[in-house]
């Protein structure tokens, strides 16, 4: 009898299994083009820019950040290069990286670091909330304000966004 048991619960697993692999909790995901570019601003390039699509008709973002040239390539929230094809609205983000040391002076590692988020690094004094860190306008980094928007196609999904 406790063969069978055994037997009975093997199968069970195995049922389930299976049907969670066909409900698409396998690896398959969506099926996504590669999508790289530039983004400039004057004609100069742009780097630490964060750079996100997030589809127009719903599905995973996809993000990539810009180099010290300005360029970037896309990766999915599913960690495979691209973006799911069709239109997107884009929103750019400007990074700022600290430079201290937070092991060696938590408290200087803090003003360090409220000071690069616009803030004076003082007490009850609120950073900047400008994501653009004056890089492009606020708008660009809001996803219901911004006025980028692109259509990744199958492929040739090379785009150069040109900050005014």
């Amino acid at each position: 009898m406790s063969r069978n048991l055994l037997t009975r619960r093997t199968l069970s697993v195995m049922s389930l299994l299976a049907v969670f692999s066909a409900a698409g909790c396998g690896e398959s995901g969506p099926a996504l083009s590669a999508v790289s570019g530039k983004v400039t601003k004057a004609g100069k390039p742009l780097a630490n820019i964060n750079v996100t699509f997030t589809p127009s008709a719903g599905g995973p973002a996809s993000a990539g950040r810009t180099d010290a040239d300005g360029k970037f390539a896309l990766i999915c929230q599913n960690g495979k290069s691209g973006a799911v094809p069709g239109k997107h609205k884009v929103v750019l983000q400007s990074v700022q990286e600290a430079t201290v040391d937070s092991n060696s002076d938590p408290k200087a590692a803090m003003e360090a670091y409220m000071k690069m988020r616009g803030g004076s690094g003082k007490k009850n004094t609120a950073p900047s909330n400008d994501p653009s860190g004056g890089a492009f306008p606020k708008e660009y980094s809001d996803a219901s304000k911004t006025p980028l928007q692109y259509e990744v196609g199958a492929s040739g999904n090379e785009f150069d966004i040109v900050i005014p």
